[in-house]
Parts: C-alpha cells; structure tokens; sequence
C-alpha cells in the first residue's frame, strides 16, 4: 500500500519553498484535534499536516476493484497578529505551496501510475481555513484521492456455506 504520509514528508524536506519557510511535516487525528500541530506549536511556526484518518470506498477502474483512500493535508503558518498583512502574507505562502505540491503531484503521477497507484491529480480540492484559525495560524487544507488496486477475490473457504 502506498505510504501517504512518507509522500508528504518527503514533499515537505524536498520543497525548497517548504524549507525554506521552515515547514514541518507532522500528523493529526482530524481537524478537531490537530495534535501533531499542538504539539509543535511553541517551537514551529509552519506545518504540513497530513490526517491520519481518511475517507475509504470501492471503485471499479478499467475493469479492476480499486480501494480510493481520499486523504486530507492541512498547510498552516502562525503569523504576528500585531503586524498588519502579515496573515496574508501567511496565507499567500500557504497557497503558493500547495501550488508546487501539486505540480510535484502531477509530475510523480506517472511514475506511481507504472506501480498501479492513482494519483487524482485532476481534482485536487483545497479549502481555505481563515484569518485566526488555531490561535494566529492561517492556511488552507487539501484532499487527494489515491487509487490502489484491492483484490476482491472470492474465496469459498472463507464462508460456512
């Protein structure tokens, strides 16, 4: 099964912008908690944030039973809430990364594709979170779906009938 969250370290290291800005990849249970950020928020001020918890279903693509995991990354800055525009300048960056994350995404997609794992990089949804979001963090989140062949095999010895 493909490795989401290694994916988006590795995006987070390689992206010069990321780096650069000083984001850190981390993990969370969902927006509500968000605890990989907490946890890092005295001594970061930038974060990818990649959700343990994903969406799952079934789907048929080109004849084959595929499991469609969608996954959901949040990118977020703390900005001064004393300096005027700095929360847009926050959010700005925020967009301009998942700007190089996508075209990263498409450029990666064939080379997954050749190990039958399906980046929807066609329809990359992303959501933009507001001014004080998180105590002066600003920043957006996104979603991408990931196709991964399932076998869905039938098999009689694993039924009493």
């Amino acid at each position: 099964m493909f490795d989401f969250h290694n994916y988006i370290e590795t995006l987070t290291r390689e992206c010069r912008a990321a780096s650069a800005a000083g984001f850190t990849a981390c993990h969370c249970a969902g927006i509500s908690s968000l605890d990989g950020v907490l946890d890092r928020l005295r001594t970061s001020r930038a974060f990818v944030c990649a959700d343990d918890i994903c969406e799952e279903s079934t789907v048929q693509r080109g004849g084959g039973w595929y499991k469609r995991r969608v996954f959901t990354v949040f990118l977020l800055h703390r900005y001064d809430v004393r300096r005027l525009g700095d929360q847009l300048e926050k959010m700005d960056l925020c967009r301009e990364l998942l700007r190089q994350f996508h075209s990263r995404m498409i450029h990666d997609a064939d080379d997954l594709s050749n190990r039958l794992t399906y980046l929807d990089v066609a329809n990359v949804r992303s959501r933009e979170l507001g001014g004080n979001f998180l105590n002066g963090c600003t920043g957006l989140y996104f979603m991408l779906a990931i196709d991964e062949p399932t076998d869905l095999q039938y098999r009689p010895e694993e039924w009493a009938q």
